[in-house]
């Protein structure tokens, strides 16, 4: 696994599902060369700390999955606070196979 890869996988996922980055000041490239930099320097540390390739892939799966549920929480207060409508809610859902 490298930084360059990863981002690369990243990008193909945007293009599926793209990420709205708004008004902040770093863009989609950035943010995903950033994230993939970080996941290969965790596996890195893992794999220093003695864990096998699947203990590890098991680890990220379930950083991922800690990532979706703040996702669907930060979704689930924009809904509360009026940000974006129950269809949005509902597309944002779907797009992850939630129905």
């Amino acid at each position: 696994m490298n930084p360059q890869t990863l981002a690369e996988l990243i990008a193909d996922i945007d293009a599926e599902d793209p990420v709205e980055m708004g008004e902040f000041s770093i863009d989609e490239h950035d943010a995903r060369t950033l994230m993939a930099s970080h996941f290969c320097e965790l596996d890195r540390r893992l794999a220093r700390h003695g864990l096998a390739t699947e203990e590890r892939l098991e680890m990220m799966a379930a950083i991922a999955a800690h990532t979706m549920v703040e996702n669907l929480v930060l979704h689930m207060r924009r809904l509360r606070d009026g940000e974006d409508g129950i269809d949005a809610f509902r597309e944002w859902m779907g797009r992850h196979g939630m129905h």
